[in-house]
C-alpha cells in the first residue's frame, strides 16, 4: 500500500481551497473594484486566521518572541503575498478565471527556481519534467 505523505494532503486541501477561491472570488468581483474585494478578503482571512490563532496557541507570547530575521522574512512574505493578491484579483477581474489560474499557478516555476538558488534545493528529474509540462501549458494557452 502507497502512503501518502501529510504534507501532499494539506498541500492538495490548499489547492482545493485555492480553486473554490478563485471561482468565488470570480463571482463576487462581477461589479466592485478588485482593490475593495482584495481588502475585504484580506479582513476576513485575518479574523479567521487570528481566531484559529487563539484557539490552536498554547502561548500568545509565541507571537512576539520572534527573531529579527523571522519578523524581516514574515513582512517581506506579507509584501509580496499583498501584491500577488492585487495582481490576481485585477487580473481575475479582467481575465476568464480558469486563464488567470493557470497563470497564477505557473508560480511553481519561480518557486522551483528560487528555491534551488536562495535554499540550495536540488533540482530532481521529476521537478525538471513537471516544469517543463507546466512550461508547456502555459504556451498552449498564451497561443
Amino acid at each position: 500500500m502507497v502512503s501518502i505523505p501529510g504534507w501532499f494532503i494539506y498541500a492538495l486541501l490548499g489547492a482545493i481551497f485555492a480553486a473554490f477561491s478563485t471561482i468565488f472570488a470570480k463571482i463576487g468581483l462581477k461589479d466592485i473594484n478588485s482593490i475593495t474585494v482584495t481588502t475585504l478578503r484580506a479582513i476576513i482571512m485575518t479574523i479567521i486566521i487570528f481566531i484559529i490563532f487563539l484557539l490552536e496557541i498554547k502561548n500568545i507570547n509565541s507571537l512576539f518572541n520572534l527573531s529579527n530575521k523571522n519578523y524581516l522574512f514574515v513582512i517581506l512574505s506579507a509584501l509580496f503575498g499583498a501584491l500577488s493578491w492585487i495582481a490576481f484579483f485585477y487580473a481575475l477581474k479582467i481575465g476568464k478565471a480558469s486563464n488567470v489560474s493557470i497563470i497564477d499557478r505557473s508560480s511553481f516555476l519561480f518557486v522551483v527556481l528560487l528555491s534551488i538558488i536562495i535554499l540550495n534545493e536540488k533540482l530532481t528529474i521529476q521537478k525538471v519534467i513537471a516544469s517543463i509540462l507546466m512550461f508547456i501549458a502555459l504556451v498552449l494557452l498564451v497561443i
